[in-house]
């Protein structure tokens, strides 16, 4: 009955068939000629982008041209029952829902009784957690907002907004220049080991947490690499501009300023292996940035795509997740043997990934860096992709303070 009444939404309303019928389609275990019907609905809208709606005989009429040598009934039958069906103007999100509630936990029930009747052993826990991340992705996906957005902006409105810095800046001069201030999207950060990366993001976050100082907007580092508590305590000694030296020697001290200076607003947390816990985390502590270190070792539970695919899905699952959950999410990767020795690392440096990888970013960061004499200081930033809303592209050299955690401008 769910099924016919959604079918009926999409038939009366194409508002509600662009934005749902990704979603709808994705549900697992719906019957083939509602598929069927589903599919034909979106290609008639799709041939003819000015209806509102669908009348009986011009579903028919299509579903004639389509299968010419085919017997409609079916197919009508499916038509006809769906328009039976009383609906309100709008659809219910529970209806949706619901109806993915129980597709899904047909999975759990198929996968529970064949071991049950001992049929089989194993694989129980694995198809259950697939189950649910399926859920959890088809609800997170109903609720994102609509991306078909008409820009009513005038001209001199569009310049105006293009041309402001707004937010939380950058703690480099480049960076507030070309991305502007900081907003939900996906950016990476890429540099060879032993640059000053990891020291880069936790600058990023103490210039964060300054800003966000008589606030109680929170900072959120997820890490499935490095041990969070010496990170935490590097955050620290580049939020208040000391050695590590010095903080070593005065603990107290240090963390009594640290506080002073909102350095409690960043969460950190380590063994963070996948989007589901990431997930978890960003909706526990609503975060205006979300670090992600190293972004190419998380993984989707369930997902059996591997290599630069996979990782590609990894990345298009937290650049959704970015505007669904109002946070910057920046990632942190390596750059491949080919970003060594080189001042200015591009997309194409990026270690291990296709054009699907650098595909699903907002904006990319390159620090690069000469092994020379007397460069010792000096990082290279270049911003190698930026699609946010003033999309420079720019790049600069700067000084990196290992001892302080700090970069800054020449």
């Amino acid at each position: 009955m769910q099924i016919f009444q959604i079918i009926k939404h999409f038939i009366t309303s194409a508002e509600s068939q662009i934005k749902f019928h990704g979603y709808v389609t994705g549900i697992p275990n719906l019957e083939k000629p509602h598929v069927e019907c589903l599919t034909i609905i979106n290609e008639i809208y799709e041939l003819f982008p000015t209806k509102t709606s669908i009348t009986e005989s011009e579903y028919k009429t299509y579903l004639i041209s389509k299968f010419p040598s085919k017997d409609p009934t079916y197919q009508m039958d499916v038509f006809q029952n769906a328009m039976k069906q009383d609906i309100g103007p709008e659809i219910s999100q529970k209806l949706l829902n619901d109806l993915v509630e129980r597709s899904c936990a047909l999975k759990t029930m198929a996968a529970s009784s064949a071991i049950v009747s001992n049929q089989k052993t194993g694989g129980w826990a694995e198809a259950t957690e697939e189950a649910l991340q399926e859920y959890h992705e088809l609800v997170a996906r109903a609720n994102r907002p609509d991306q078909l957005q008409d820009c009513d902006m005038s001209f001199e409105e569009a310049i105006t907004f293009r041309a402001t810095d707004s937010g939380i800046k950058w703690p480099l001069s480049i960076l507030t220049k070309c991305l502007g201030g900081v907003e939900p999207c996906l950016g990476l950060v890429i540099a060879r080991p032993d640059t000053g990366k990891t020291s880069f993001i936790m600058n990023c976050l103490a210039y964060f947490a300054a800003q966000l100082r008589g606030t109680k907007e929170q900072l959120l580092y997820c890490g499935n690499e490095e041990g969070v508590i010496g990170l935490k305590a590097r955050m620290g000694v580049s939020l208040l501009g000391v050695t590590t030296e010095w903080a070593e020697q005065n603990p107290r001290e240090f963390g009594k300023r640290v506080e002073q200076h909102n350095g409690g607003c960043v969460r950190f947390h380590g063994g963070v292996k996948n989007t589901r816990d990431v997930g978890t985390l960003v909706k526990r502590y609503n975060p205006v940035v979300t670090v992600l270190d190293q972004l190419p070792k998380f993984f989707i539970p369930g997902n059996k795509v591997e290599g630069p695919a996979g990782v590609a899905q990894v990345y298009g699952w937290f650049r959704d997740k970015a505007k669904e959950y109002n946070t910057m999410m920046l990632g942190v990767a390596q750059a491949g043997a080919s970003g060594h020795d080189k001042q200015w690392l591009t997309d194409m440096d990026i270690n291990a990934s296709k054009t699907d990888v650098p595909g699903e970013l907002d904006f990319g960061i390159g620090i690069g860096m000469l092994h020379e004499q007397g460069m010792e200081l000096q990082r290279f930033i270049n911003i190698f992709k930026n699609k946010q809303k003033y999309g420079r592209k720019g790049r600069d050299d700067v000084l990196f303070y290992a001892e302080k955690c700090r970069y800054k401008d020449k």
